[in-house]
């Protein structure tokens, strides 16, 4: 199913995840791993992450999890979760990590309080898990991108990331309103400011996408990025 050894441990996670119950408790994957694993695993992708933004389903999944210590209200009957450290549940999110052969990966639910995540369809799912639609995963990236697009350390994966999904404009600009109720105009000058950055430093991409483990050709990616700008931006790197 999945060519990255690291993929391949997260799959094991996910098919002992109780989609059922996720799609119950509006909780569906999300974050870079969801995009990296729907289109093609672009890149390596580390993490778990799934989001919900109805406060009730939050309140449900914390108290289980709180109640039984771990992650096993999650899970198919019989299958066990290791986790490596303590689960922490706060207002925000509940966060732990997961040991699956001798990989250690963050798990986070976070409870998306900026915009209304919209049910998937049959389409949007990764191994029988219900991941966020098209439009959600789009308005994540530009979101995450205004927290933290001009931070080195993110490697400006979020634009990347919302220029491999490779999504029409109806889709972006759907985002985009999404994202601008949130941030306002904000939004998408926070997309133009990462654009600039690429642009002026010429060695910065290649340096991100080798911390990433992509094995795009560079060139695929630009053209990416061009045409993710000029669908955002109406304007051409």
């Amino acid at each position: 199913m999945f060519f990255r050894p690291h993929h391949k441990i997260i799959a094991n996670i996910l098919t002992k995840l109780n989609p059922e119950l996720l799609r119950q408790e509006q909780c569906y994957f999300a974050g870079g791993t969801a995009i990296a694993l729907r289109f093609g695993e672009f890149r390596e992708s580390v993490d778990l992450d799934f989001m919900t933004s109805d406060k009730i389903c939050y309140r449900n999944l914390r108290q289980q999890i709180r109640e039984h210590d771990s992650l096993s209200p999650l899970v198919h009957k019989g299958e066990v979760l290791e986790l490596a450290a303590d689960i922490r549940a706060d207002q925000y999110g509940i966060r732990t990590k997961i040991i699956s052969e001798d990989c250690i990966i963050k798990f986070e639910i976070v409870l998306e309080g900026r915009i209304h995540l919209d049910m998937p369809t049959k389409d949007d799912n990764i191994l029988g898990i219900s991941s966020l639609t098209l439009v959600d995963l789009a308005a994540s990236k530009i979101l995450a991108n205004s927290d933290r697009g001009l931070d080195t350390a993110t490697h400006t994966r979020d634009i990347i990331d919302l220029a491999m999904m490779e999504q029409p404009r109806s889709i972006l600009n759907q985002a985009l309103k999404k994202a601008e109720t949130a941030y306002g105009a904000s939004a998408l000058r926070d997309l133009e400011k990462v654009f600039l950055m690429l642009e002026n430093n010429p060695s910065l991409l290649e340096k991100n996408m080798a911390k990433m483990a992509m094995d795009v050709p560079q060139a695929i990616v630009w053209q990416k990025l061009k045409k993710l700008k000029k669908l955002t931006l109406g304007n051409i790197i």
